[in-house]
């Protein structure tokens, strides 16, 4: 999921991928560049979007986890 976040982040503040792909011995680096090369041409615009759309997911899921719990 984080890697998700990070690459709607580099897409609206950079662009689209335009880095060499990290080494294999760097396999955070590597599934960072590919989350974001998998975005393709998608527009600044709709990376931020897309991010806070996924953000807003994730804060009502955990709303609906504690007022499970609190219940």
């Amino acid at each position: 999921m984080l890697v998700m976040f990070y690459s709607y982040y580099k897409q609206a503040t950079a662009g689209p991928c335009n880095t060499p792909k990290p080494n294999s011995w760097d396999p955070i680096g590597k599934a960072k560049w590919e989350a974001w090369k998998t975005l393709g041409n998608m527009s600044k615009d709709q990376a931020m979007m897309e991010y806070v759309q996924e953000i807003q997911q994730v804060g009502s899921c955990i709303d609906c986890r504690d007022e499970a719990l609190s219940n």
